[in-house]
C-alpha cells in the first residue's frame, strides 16, 4: 500500500485504454522506473538501487499529510463566478480565522472571521475532508468566500467590501485563539481567481458571422529576393498583405521558437531550446531600424573594407543561400550572425552610447523579461563560446536579437489587424523542449531531466514512439506555483489572436519513457488539470486569445468535456475525419474546432493524391517490403474512391473515376466542399495551394530525410501573381461565407465521433507511426 500510494501521489497511471479500446495495467516495474526518474537526486544514483520504506515513507508525507498540517495551499484556483478558498484548520483550532487579502492590484483587506459559524453554517463553508495527521484530526474546509467575509466579525484596512475579480491574488492566514495584530504567525499562498473559459471573441457570434478561413504555413519555407534563404518575418508581413486580400482571417504559424544554437542541423522546431524566445533566423534584416545606417564608411572603417565592398559581399552571400530548394540551416545561420553582429555594434554606437528612446525601450525589454531572459542569454553566450563567429560577444547581444524579433512579430500582428483579419496570427506552442534545452538547463527547472515523452506501444507503433522531449515533473510544477507554465504561456500568445497547443493532452497525461533503459518501458504521468486549464483560461483572457487544443491521436474521454467546458477549439485534420462510410460529411463537422485539410505530419495533398509519400517511405526504408507498399497503395485507391463520393454528393466532378480526375480541378472541389463544412475556423496548407508534392516532415525519421528543410519551389512574388492560387482564394472566401445546410449531428456527436474514429483511420489510411524512438513523432 505505501508504494501504491506514492505511485498514486506522483501520478504514476496505472492502466490506460489504448486506441482499440482495450483496458491496458501497465507493470509495477514499468511504474516503478518512472517513480525513479521523478526521485532521481533524492534516492540512490544506481538505477537497480531500490527505494526503501523509509524513503516511501518519507515523500509520501511530504505529498499526502503536510499539505494538511499548512493551512493553506502554496497555490490554489476558484472560479470568478463563485469564488471559494480552501483552507486546512484542526478541529480544535482557535475561535477566529484573520484572513488578510492581497488583490493583483495591490488592495489590501484584512477580516476575522468566527470559526464557529463557518464550520456549522454549510452555507458559508463546506467541509470536503477530514485527515488525521501526528495525533491530530484536520478538516479541510472551503469557504464561499463572499459568504464568509459577510460574517466576519472586523474590518481592518477598508470599511467596504472588496470586489474579487480575475487575478492571481496573495492569500494569508492565522488560526488565533486570542486575537492581536502583532502577535499573528501568517501563512501565505496564491489564489487564482479565473473565469470560468477561455477567451471567446470572435468565436460565439453567429456561425455565419463565425467561419473563418485562413492559410497555415511553416515560416522558414516561405521564398523571396529580399530574404537570407530562409523565410522571414517581412515575408510574413507580404503573405499577410496577400491573405487579407482576399478576405483571409488567420495565418497560422510553425512554432517560432528559439532553437539549439550550437547546433543549427538540429531544426525541428518541435524540439525547441527554449519556447519563451523567439527563432532570431526569422528576424529581416531591412525591418531592423540599424540597417539603414550598417554600411556607413565610418562604422567599416575599423575592419579595413569599405562599405561597398561588404555590401558587395553580403549581396553574393545572399544570392547563394537563397538559390537551394533545400534550407541549410549551418549556411544560413552563419551569415545571418555575421549580419547579427554587424547590426549590434550599430545598435551599440547610435543608440546604447547615446541612451537613446531605443536603447530605453530595449533596457526596459530587459528588465520586463527579467530571469528567464537572463538565463537563456547566459546560456546561449556559454553555448557558442568556442565558436569563432561569436567571438567579442557579450549577453547583451543575444537580448538585442530577441528585442528586435519581438518587435517585427509584434508588428506582423499589428499589420494582420489593421488589414481586417479577425484573428491576425496563429501560433503554435511545443508540447516539450529538448533534454540540453535552456529551459530544462535554467535555475529552478520544473522539468524531470530522467525522462522523455512520446506514445506507448499500439498495434501501428509496437515499440512505441520516443519524442526525446523533457516533460514536466508534476510535482515540481506545483511546488514552483506554476511560473514557468504561466510565463509560457504569456510569451506565447504575445502578437498573436489565437495559440494552437501541440498535443493539448498533456495537460491531463502524457507517456513518459525512462532515459535509461534498465527503467523499464514508461508509463502514463498524470498532470493538474483543472488548475492548468485555470491558467490557460486567465492567461487566455488577459492575451485576449483564442486556444486552439491539438487533439489528434489517443484521446483520454475524461480531457475532451473539460477542453469544450473552457471554450478550446477541437483540432480537425480531413484525412482522419472518418465515418462508418467513408469521409466526414463537412456539415457533421464539430463546430468549435480548426478543421484543416493536412499539417506538417501528413503527405501534402498532391503527394497523397499521387502515392507520391508511399513511393518516397518506401525509397527511404519506411515501407520494407513490396507486399506492403502494394497493400498500402490498395488502401490509399480506396481512399481516393472515398474521396471522390464525398465530393460527388455535393454535386461536384460530375461522377467520373480516380484516373479521369484532373488534379487542379480536384483540388478546387476539395476545398469547395470542405470548406465549406461546420467548423468555425478551416485552414489549408500554402504549399498545397501551390501543389508542391515534396513532404516537410516524415514523422519517424531523421537522417533518412531532411526534415524542417524544404522551401516552397515558388516565391511571394510569383504567389501573388498566380492566378491559379488567386482563384483557390476565392473559392475558399466562397464556400466559408455559404450557410451549412445539409443535415448534421449535434456538435458532442460529432466531437465525440471523430475522437472515437481518428486513431484506426490513422493507421488504416497511411500507417503513419511506423518508427519507433524517433526524433520526429506522430501525435
Amino acid at each position: 500500500m505505501g508504494l501504491e500510494k506514492l505511485l498514486y501521489l506522483q501520478g504514476v497511471g496505472a492502466e490506460f485504454v489504448s486506441c482499440s479500446g482495450e483496458n491496458i495495467v501497465t507493470p509495477e516495474q514499468d511504474r516503478i522506473g518512472i517513480l525513479r526518474c521523478m526521485l532521481a537526486g533524492s534516492v540512490q544514483d544506481s538505477d537497480e538501487a531500490q527505494i526503501s520504506a523509509e524513503q516511501i515513507a518519507e515523500k509520501t508525507y511530504q505529498l499526502d499529510a503536510m499539505p494538511w498540517t499548512q493551512a493553506l495551499p502554496l497555490f490554489q484556483h476558484t472560479s470568478v463566478d463563485s469564488p471559494e478558498l480552501s483552507v486546512f484548520l484542526p478541529i480544535n483550532s482557535g475561535s477566529r480565522l484573520m484572513i488578510e487579502l492581497q488583490l493583483e492590484s495591490g488592495e489590501q483587506f484584512l477580516w476575522c472571521i468566527n470559526t464557529a459559524k463557518f464550520a456549522a453554517n454549510p452555507h458559508i463553508a463546506k467541509v470536503t475532508g477530514h485527515y488525521h495527521v501526528d495525533g491530530c484530526d484536520y478538516l479541510h474546509y472551503r469557504l464561499l468566500i463572499t459568504q464568509a467575509l459577510l460574517t466576519s466579525e472586523i474590518s481592518c484596512g477598508s470599511l467596504q467590501m472588496p470586489y474579487i475579480g480575475l487575478g492571481y491574488h496573495r492569500v494569508r492566514i492565522s488560526d488565533e485563539a486570542e486575537f492581536g495584530l502583532a502577535n499573528c504567525e501568517f501563512v501565505e499562498g496564491q489564489w487564482l481567481v479565473a473565469p470560468v473559459m477561455s477567451y471567446q471573441s470572435g468565436s460565439n457570434r453567429s456561425l455565419s458571422d463565425n467561419r473563418l478561413w485562413g492559410l497555415s504555413i511553416q515560416l522558414f519555407s516561405l521564398r523571396s529576393d529580399t530574404q537570407w534563404g530562409i523565410g522571414d518575418f517581412a515575408d510574413l508581413a507580404a503573405l499577410i498583405e496577400l491573405v487579407a486580400k482576399e478576405g483571409g482571417s488567420f495565418i497560422q504559424l510553425n512554432p517560432l521558437h528559439a532553437l539549439d544554437i550550437a547546433n543549427p542541423q538540429a531544426c525541428s522546431p518541435y524540439s525547441p531550446s527554449d519556447r519563451r524566445r523567439l527563432n532570431p533566423l526569422y528576424i529581416n534584416f531591412e525591418m531592423v531600424p540599424e540597417y539603414s545606417q550598417l554600411f556607413c564608411e565610418a562604422q567599416l572603417n575599423a575592419t579595413g573594407e569599405t562599405a561597398s565592398e561588404v555590401a558587395i559581399e553580403l549581396e553574393a552571400i545572399k544570392q547563394q543561400v537563397n538559390s537551394a530548394d533545400w534550407l541549410d540551416y549551418q549556411l544560413v545561420s552563419l551569415h545571418k550572425y555575421r549580419v547579427f553582429k554587424l547590426l549590434y555594434r550599430q545598435f551599440i554606437v547610435a543608440h546604447v552610447e547615446t541612451n537613446s528612446a531605443r536603447a530605453q525601450r530595449f533596457s526596459q525589454f530587459i528588465i520586463d523579461n527579467g530571469d528567464s531572459l537572463r538565463q537563456f542569454c547566459e546560456q546561449q553566450l556559454h553555448d557558442t563560446a568556442e565558436q569563432s563567429e561569436f567571438s567579442g560577444l557579450d549577453c547583451r547581444f543575444f537580448a538585442y536579437l530577441q528585442f528586435v524579433a519581438e518587435q517585427q512579430l509584434s508588428q506582423c500582428q499589428a499589420q494582420a489587424k489593421q488589414l481586417g483579419m479577425v484573428i491576425g496570427l496563429v501560433r503554435d506552442l511545443a508540447v516539450g523542449v529538448a533534454s540540453n534545452s535552456v529551459e530544462v538547463r535554467a535555475d529552478n527547472s520544473p522539468f524531470c531531466q530522467h525522462a522523455s515523452i512520446g506514445a506507448p506501444p499500439d498495434p501501428f507503433a509496437p515499440q512505441g514512439q520516443n519524442w526525446g522531449l523533457t516533460p514536466y515533473d508534476p510535482i515540481a510544477l506545483k511546488h514552483t506555483g506554476y511560473q514557468h507554465f504561466i510565463q509560457l504561456l504569456r510569451s506565447n500568445m504575445q502578437s498573436c489572436g489565437a495559440l494552437r497547443i501541440d498535443h493539448v493532452m498533456s495537460l491531463l497525461r502524457l507517456w513518459w519513457w525512462p532515459r535509461s533503459k534498465s527503467l523499464g518501458n514508461g508509463a502514463y504521468v498524470y498532470y493538474p488539470l483543472d488548475a492548468l486549464l485555470a491558467i490557460l483560461c486567465i492567461e487566455s483572457q488577459r492575451a485576449q486569445c483564442l486556444i486552439i487544443g491539438e487533439d489528434l491521436g489517443l484521446i483520454p474521454p475524461e480531457i475532451v468535456s473539460k477542453l469544450s467546458a473552457a471554450g478550446v477549439l477541437s483540432n480537425d485534420l480531413f484525412y482522419f475525419s472518418k465515418d462508418g462510410e467513408g469521409f466526414t460529411v463537412p456539415a457533421n463537422y464539430p463546430a468549435h474546432s480548426l478543421m484543416m485539410l493536412a499539417n506538417h505530419d501528413v503527405p501534402p495533398l498532391l503527394a497523397w493524391w499521387q502515392a507520391d509519400d508511399l513511393q518516397l517511405r518506401r525509397s527511404i526504408g519506411l515501407i520494407d517490403n513490396d507486399e506492403l507498399l502494394q497493400s498500402l497503395m490498395s488502401q490509399r485507391e480506396f481512399d481516393k474512391r472515398q474521396l471522390l463520393d464525398l465530393l460527388q454528393a455535393q454535386g461536384l466532378l460530375d461522377g467520373r473515376g480516380v484516373t479521369s480526375i484532373h488534379y487542379p480541378e480536384l483540388l478546387k472541389a476539395w476545398l469547395a466542399v470542405t470548406a465549406a463544412g461546420n467548423a468555425q475556423l478551416f485552414s489549408v496548407q500554402l504549399c498545397d495551394l501551390v501543389s508542391d508534392n515534396q513532404p516537410i516532415n516524415i514523422p519517424g525519421t531523421w537522417l533518412q530525410y531532411p526534415n524542417w528543410q524544404r522551401r516552397l519551389a515558388v516565391s511571394l512574388t510569383e504567389l501573388a501573381a498566380d492566378k491559379q492560387v488567386q482563384g483557390l482564394l476565392q473559392q475558399l472566401q466562397t464556400s466559408r461565407q455559404q450557410d451549412v445546410v445539409t443535415e448534421r449531428k449535434t456538435d458532442t456527436d460529432a466531437r465525440t465521433l471523430a475522437n472515437t474514429n481518428h486513431m484506426a483511420s490513422t493507421a488504416a489510411s497511411d500507417n503513419l507511426s511506423l518508427q519507433p524512438n524517433g526524433l520526429n513523432r506522430y501525435d
